[in-house]
Order: C-alpha cells, then structure tokens, then sequence
C-alpha cells in the first residue's frame, strides 16, 4: 500500500518544499538507494520503505510469534512488491535496515528466556528477593495482588533461589578493595550453575561501578571454563548506585541474552541472504539505533524499543509542527503506550518496570496497558465487563480474523459498530468475517449480562476508551503537568480510531494524527541516529567541585564517542556528534532524586552554580511551590550523557494549503455513535483522495489502507500542509 509524503534523510525531520504526495508505478527505479524501518508489534509488523528521493512506502503483514523474523521478511516482501521490485532487488540496494522488536518483552512477559543463575557478594543473596519490598508486588495486577495479600502466593522470578551464589570478595563504596576475590571460589560456583543448567549467568557484586575489576575477572574465569554461557556484569549493564535495581537489571540482561542473540542472528541471516549487504541496526529503548552486534551484548535495552521509536517519531515531528511538548499515544493490537516529550526532549523513566522488576538503565518513558485493537473483552466473577489486558494477538487474532478466535474483542466491537469496513482492513488485503465478530460478542458478553449487541458493542469501546483515557491523565496530571499545553499524537493502527474519545475526554492542546499514523514507529526507526547512552553513580555533595563534575562528564563522553567511532558512526573529527548531560540531584538525606539538565561544553565554577540553581528549580517544578530550601546541601547522586551521532533531517514534503469542505468518495455506511444513541448514515472519506486544507465535519469515517480514523459527531478534521490531520473538538 505505497502512499508518499515525504523527502527522507537521516535523523530527525525538517521542513522543505517536495513534490506533493503521488502514487508510485510498479517498475522499480534501479538508481534508487532505500532506508528501510521494521517495528515487530504484538500483532502486526510494519514497514516503511524511504528512498533517496524522499518517496515513502508502507506496508503491514501479519506477526509470526513462532519466529518473528518471518513477520519482519513477510513485511518486507510486500514493500517489495508495492514498489514493483523483488525483495532481492530491494534490499539489494538499501543501505540501512533499522529493526524495532517485542522479541525481548515477549520472552520476559512469558518467561521464555534463559536458564539464569546469579553470582553477588556474599550477605548480600537475597537482595533480588527483598526488592525494596515494592518488588514483591510491582507490575502485578488486582487479582494477583489479592492473592498474594491472601495466600502469599508470590509469583515466580526468573531466578529461583537455588540458582544464586555468593562469593567471598568486597569493595568498599570509594572502589578500594576489602576483600580479594578468589579465583577458586569462582571457578567453582560457576561450575555448580553450569552443571544445574544454568546458561546464563548475572553478575552484580557490591560497589562494583566504582571498580569493575572484580566482575571483569569473574566473567573472565566463567568464560574460560564455559564459553556458550552468556555473561552480564552490573558494571556494564548497569553501573548506577541501588543494589537491587542494578542486580535486577543485570540478571534481566543476562536472561534475555539467548534469546535476542539468537532472533538477531537468524534475522540477519536471513537479510544478508536475501541481498542486504550492510549490518542490521537495531532499535533501543533508549531512543537511538545500534549495531546489531552492539544490541545483541545488551538484549535489555531492547525493552520496548519499537515505542521509543514511536515518542523520538513525535519528537522529531513536533519539532516541524512547532510542539516542544507532545503526548504520544500509541493504540496497537495488543497494547496502548504513552510517551511525553517535554520542550522538544523525550522523557526518560526513573526507574522503568517490567514484568516484576524495576531496572536502571536508560530507557525512554513508555507506560502501557493492556488495550488494544486485540484486546479480549470478558465477564469477571462478579459480572463487570472487562477489556484486556490479555489479547487476541495475531494468532489466533480477533474472532473477525476468522483464525479460529472465538473471544470477542475491541476490532470485532468496531466491526460490529459499522467503524471498520470488514471488506477494506488493511486496503482490502484481509477481509473480515462480521458474522463471526457478532456472533462472539452475542454469545461471550451481550447474552450472558442480557444486552443487546450494539449496546455489548459499544460498552466494550467506551471502557476501553476510559481506560486510554486514565492513563493519559495519570502519565500528565499524575505528574504535575497540565495536558492542555500538550498536542497529543495519535498513532498506530488503532490511534486514529479511538482518538477522539480518549483525547476529548483529557482536554489537550491539539491533536494530531500523523501522515503514516499506522507505522510511525516505523518511520522513526528507519531515520533514528545512532545513540549512546552512558550513565554512571558518583556521589558529591555541593558545593560542588568544577574539576570533579568534569571529569566524570568527560570521562563518560569519551566512552559514548569510543562506542559511536567502533560503529562507524563518527566522522568529520566527531564534528557531527550532539551531546546531551544531565546530573540526578537531591536534598542530602532525602531517598528520591531529580533529572537536572546540564549543559554541554567545558564545565567551570560558573556551571556548578547553574547546576544547583536548576536543580532548585527542577525540584519546585516536581514537587511544588514552597518545597525548595536553598540552604540544604544538595547531593549529586548519578551522571548521564547522551551522544548522537547527527544526521541530516527528514525532509517532509509541503504541499500547497487550500480549503474548503472535503469530498467523500466512497459509499456512505450505518455507523453507531454513543453521541446519536444508535447507528447513522456517515460519510466516509478516501484519506489518500484528501487535499491539504480541506475540512471534514463529523460524524464521518476516514479510510486509509493501513487504518481507519472515527470523527465523532461535534468533531472536525482539516489536513495541514505535511498531510496529517488535525482533530478539532
């Protein structure tokens, strides 16, 4: 389904005249050179093709959760054939393959990854277990809590008990050594969780990030005696103060290790055979793309790296429009994630959960919950109706996939409601089955509470848009930030259908939904710089010393640029590398700390001063008017820094702003609105058809091959310059 709005280079986006969106012939252009972006959802895999002359096209298959590298070829090959070319010819001449993929939060979720033990400090075996005590019920869901509270049924780690060791060694919290490690000692418990099955193995041992030395000399002794296990040290995954979160991070790093190494070779295999010639770069959470090689020693940071790649989207997107702030709203097939850029930067997770566990390593801030386009809609005990959080997903999908599901769901519920057009998902390409759709609904929910079907329908909807809903308001308002200042963007294949409730109902400054909605995360793959994230615990009270602050900066840039050169990301004497620092800040004596940005450059007295000053305004900002005390010592806790190697920007093609009241080109259909109280005869647009300037008044339905946007009765849409929509309440 080719559909093209825009001249692309690297990086982020920028404005520039280009010819207007055309549809592309079927004979491939053999001088062309191509980009190409894969993002791996839960149920669909999306792709987007941009070649060297800024045309772009998108394409959507199935996911293959027995092997998702088919999902990812799959969706290549109908690019492929969009574009008139075999898929030989087209990855033959694309010169860069960004992957976003679930591969990781899927194995984690499901707890499919490696066989783990743990190797820690002596005295210090439980700390994974004792987790802040918040560890014994993190991520659990009210019924799961209740039966903890109730039975102390805990739910299983991915490293039992049994699977830990401690060893005799200690380093104090300045990195001296107290206690010698024994070499011995290491071969020997090492062997013990080898021969248990252990192949896998986490290092974190205490105070390690102030000397490494000891967690290098255990990996090395652990290797030489078994070289298939796969090793992580807290020092590398994790160098931070809190024991928990970096032993936590360190075994979910070594945990997923297998499973990512071996998706990521298979995947490249399979490209390189195919006629892709140059390395497969990877997506990571932190918002930037790496080496396949590089992700595969780092398999945490693959954590819901297909969502970063949707909020540095917004971003970059929300730089063109003019939003420095941007809420990013993601509905999928099986999840709803919400992203906050606030003046012009991605925000980044404190301490960001998964499964049961919080973790310390740099990850872009993505909630989520359990709602989605596949999302199940069920009774529970006391007879409420429930939306999610389990899904469909692709196999067996929705009942109206007509796979053999039988559980309804929110597609089926748009199905039934008239939203979706069962003859034109996705372009026509996938028909759906209505029978199916409402006989699940009638059976599984409208029967058993004595509703009719619509009415079955349409509950399913409005809880799930309630539930969208909440968790916008709970990612601002939950965090002191007001959604009006916020234009929030909707995307994926479900945003633009569901938009205008959730959205409405929060109170935000704009909405938008993006050219390319369905696969913008997509699209941000395929353009991200690649980017190094390096954060490490150094703990100095103020006032603080201009030297020390320095040299922790400097030290940790140097790494960062290191890692960008090995890649072959730096060039022209690394003149075309961004730097971004932060310092985490707190009172002295107080548990939680603040994010204060600090400016790139040489770091003087000056600047440790400004540092304090912004940390006392970041401070107030969080907590409120009154709380700060100028005169308390202030404690600097951790150092961060973020170097991008810059590229040149995506240029989005600008077409000529006209106006007036656009043309519906397809046959009008009964559609229920919950505004009207039943169905209605609506309007439905063909989007590729719509020019931009013109003005559509709801209700109405617009179509697009790869999703379907809803303007709900009172609502407007008009089409901007770049060819997204903007909705108007």
């Amino acid at each position: 389904m080719p559909r093209v709005p825009a001249a692309a280079r690297d990086g982020g986006l920028s404005q520039g005249r280009a010819d207007p969106p055309r549809r592309r012939d079927r004979s491939p252009v053999t001088t062309s050179t191509y980009r190409i972006g894969v993002d791996t959802g839960g149920t669909f895999t999306d792709c987007i093709v941009v070649d060297d002359r800024g045309t772009v096209t998108a394409a959507k298959a199935a996911s293959t959760p027995q092997d998702f590298s088919i999902g990812v070829m799959d969706s290549v090959a109908r690019a492929a054939k969009d574009l008139g070319m075999t898929v030989e010819q087209l990855l033959g001449q694309t010169t860069r393959f960004g992957h976003g993929t679930t591969v990781a939060t899927n194995a984690l979720l499901t707890h499919t990854g490696a066989v783990t033990g743990l190797i820690t400090t002596r005295g210090h075996e439980d700390a994974l277990f004792m987790g802040r005590i918040k560890q014994k019920i993190a991520g659990l869901d009210e019924d799961q809590i209740h039966d903890f509270l109730l039975h102390d049924k805990a739910i299983p780690g991915i490293v039992p008990r049994k699977l830990i060791r401690g060893i005799n060694e200690r380093v104090d919290h300045k990195g001296a050594v107290v206690v010698a490690l024994s070499d011995d000692e290491v071969r020997r418990v090492s062997r013990e969780l080898v021969e248990v099955g252990c192949d896998a193995i986490g290092v974190s041992l205490l105070w390690s990030y102030m000397r490494p030395a000891h967690e290098q000399r255990v990996r090395e002794l652990i290797l030489a005696q078994h070289p298939n296990v796969a090793i992580s040290i807290s020092s590398e995954i994790a160098p931070v103060l809190g024991e928990y979160e970096r032993t936590a991070s360190t075994v979910v790093n070594a945990y997923l290790t297998k499973k990512v190494d071996g998706y990521i070779a298979a995947l490249a295999d399979r490209l390189r055979k195919a006629g892709f010639k140059h390395q497969l770069m990877v997506m990571l959470s932190n918002g930037g793309v790496a080496p396949a090689d590089d992700a595969r020693k780092r398999a945490a940071y693959l954590l819901a790296s297909g969502p970063a790649g949707g909020v540095i989207g917004a971003r970059n997107l929300g730089q063109v429009l003019g939003h420095a702030n941007v809420l990013t709203t993601d509905v999928g097939g099986t999840s709803f994630d919400v992203g906050l850029v606030v003046d012009g930067q991605p925000e980044y997770a404190r301490e960001p959960l998964f499964d049961k566990y919080h973790l310390s390593f740099p990850m872009i801030d993505v909630v989520s919950i359990g709602s989605g386009g596949g999302s199940i809609a069920w009774i529970d005990r006391a007879g409420f109706l429930k939306v999610g959080p389990q899904s469909a997903g692709a196999e067996p999908g929705p009942a109206s996939y007509g796979r053999g599901g039988t559980d309804p769901t929110v597609t089926d519920a748009n199905v039934v409601l008239g939203r979706i057009d069962p003859d034109y998902f996705l372009g026509g390409t996938w028909k759906l089955d209505r029978r199916l759709a409402e006989k699940a609904i009638r059976e599984r929910i409208a029967e058993p509470l004595s509703l009719g079907l619509e009415e079955a329908a349409i509950g399913i909807i409005d809880i799930l848009d309630a539930r969208m809903a909440d968790l916008v308001r709970r990612v601002t308002i939950g965090r002191g930030l007001d959604p009006r200042n916020f234009a929030l963007f909707a995307i994926g294949g479900a945003g633009p259908l569901h938009v205008g409730a959730y959205a409405r109902d929060v109170g935000v400054k704009a909405v938008i939904v993006p050219s390319y909605a369905s696969e913008f995360s997509a699209l941000a793959i395929a353009t991200s710089e690649m980017l190094v994230v390096n954060k490490v615990s150094s703990p100095m009270v103020g006032p603080f010393r201009a030297a020390a602050v320095s040299e922790v900066f400097t030290r940790l840039e140097r790494d960062a640029v290191e890692q960008l050169r090995r890649a072959g990301a730096v060039t022209n004497g690394g003149g075309d590398l961004s730097t971004l620092r932060a310092a985490d800040m707190k009172y002295k004596g107080q548990v939680h700390d603040v994010s204060v940005p600090v400016p790139a450059g040489a770091f003087t007295d000056a600047s440790a001063v400004a540092m304090a000053d912004r940390f006392h305004e970041r401070y107030e900002a969080r907590y409120g008017k009154g709380t700060t005390n100028k005169n308390a010592p202030i404690e600097a806790m951790s150092f961060e820094v973020r170097v991008a190697a810059k590229g040149q920007p995506l240029r989005l093609a600008r077409e000529t702003m006209g106006s007036g009241d656009a043309t519906a080109t397809r046959p009008m259909r009964a559609v229920y609105f919950r505004e009207t109280k039943g169905f209605h005869e609506t309007p439905v647009y063909d989007r590729d058809a719509l020019k931009p300037g013109q003005r559509i008044a709801g209700p109405a339905v617009i179509e697009a091959p790869d999703t379907t946007m809803l303007v709900r009765p009172g609502q407007s849409v008009r089409m901007d310059e770049y060819r997204n929509l903007t909705l108007s309440f």
